[in-house]
């Protein structure tokens, strides 16, 4: 009984310092059940402490709706655009997190809490963004989302301001906060290319992440792992990879979209490892095309791919003479002038060649 107690007092000294009234108020009505036998007088002022605050809360005005801080997108509803189609590993991390706000009671009582804080890194469209909106609708929050790369680009000076008001909310709004290209602020603190600004924000990240609390579940995505600071990525709670889609993966994603199940096996094979958002346009694209072009909607995908290999052939061929010229030391202007390309394309090709 002793130790059932001192957890319940610590519990609840957290979850009022955390500002979790709801949660607070059942804690303090099981202690004052659980004190009757130990010290009645204690128990009786919990429950008459209890119900003046009720009586309060029920005289107090009703606050009006949460300021939203700028840059942070809410949903309230959330939902799916397609269903998930993750790997078996994947998916069994993401139903974890679920499983442990869900019972997030019973590891309340043991001095435990649920999974508050996931890193989620992997390629492009492998359904990290996918997972984070499953997770909300799972937990039945609210989505809010942070780009934070759109943040650093507009808004360096601020970004620490503006990021330490999205943190806020979210310790006082129970939602899933959503960072996403968190690499754009959690990359490596000895990177050349960092000021002052972005490394104070690191610092506030790392405080944020190593001691979050509150009613919410932090959520973060990058493409780039291997670009955050280690010291940032162990102090995530759970560590979610998600794999280049497998041929299985991509032909579940076909089939779920009205693609017969040989052709769908058949393509799968053929755009394994590209994103899953690749395979969805690719469908819908090819159903336009059908009906415009008044013919089979199966032709009329495999046409599209087709296409699409043609152009990623051309795109790499052309990537490949850029990367020769760039190592014999031509400039990004020279080499556009030589290839008859924009300036633009010839850095976006360098960007994408250094990437790899």
């Amino acid at each position: 009984m002793k130790d059932q107690l001192r957890r319940e007092w610590v519990a609840l000294m957290q979850e009022g310092v955390h500002g979790q009234a709801t949660r607070f108020r059942l804690r303090a009505t099981r202690l004052s059940q659980l004190m009757r036998t130990v010290s009645p007088e204690l128990a009786a002022a919990l429950a008459s402490g209890l119900a003046e605050t009720s009586a309060l809360t029920r005289l107090a005005p009703t606050a009006g709706p949460a300021e939203v801080p700028d840059l942070l997108s809410v949903e309230a509803e959330p939902i799916l655009s397609a269903m998930p189609h993750w790997p078996r590993s994947v998916a069994a991390e993401l139903r974890q997190i679920v499983y442990e706000w869900h019972a997030q009671d019973a590891l309340i009582t043991a001095g435990l809490h649920p999974i508050k804080t996931a890193l989620l890194h992997g390629p492009p469209g492998v359904g990290k963004t996918l997972a984070a909106r499953w997770l909300a609708i799972e937990l039945g929050m609210p989505l809010a989302t942070l780009n934070l790369a759109a943040t650093m680009n507009s808004y360096l000076g601020k970004t620490g301001q503006n990021l330490t008001k999205v943190l806020g909310y979210a310790r006082t709004h129970a939602c899933v906060l959503f960072l996403d290209e968190f690499d754009a602020l959690g990359k490596r603190r000895s990177d050349d290319q960092d000021v002052g600004e972005l490394k104070r924000i690191v610092n506030v990240l790392l405080q944020a992440v190593d001691q979050w609390s509150g009613p919410s579940l932090l959520v973060a995505a990058t493409n780039h792992e291997s670009l955050l600071d280690t010291a940032i990525v162990r102090r995530f709670e759970a560590t979610i990879e998600f794999p280049a889609p497998s041929s299985q993966q991509v032909g579940s994603v076909l089939k779920s979209l009205g693609v017969p199940p040989s052709l769908a096996t058949s393509l799968g094979r053929r755009l394994q490892g590209q994103p899953i958002s690749n395979a969805t346009r690719l469908v819908t694209a090819a159903r336009k095309r059908a009906v415009l072009g008044q013919i089979d909607f199966e032709a009329a995908l495999e046409i599209m791919v087709a296409e699409q290999f043609k152009a990623q052939s051309q795109v790499e061929s052309r990537r490949n003479v850029v990367a020769t010229l760039h190592e014999a030391g031509k400039s990004a202007h020279q080499i556009a002038k030589e290839l008859g390309v924009s300036h633009t394309t010839v850095l976006r090709d360098l960007k994408v060649i250094s990437e790899d």
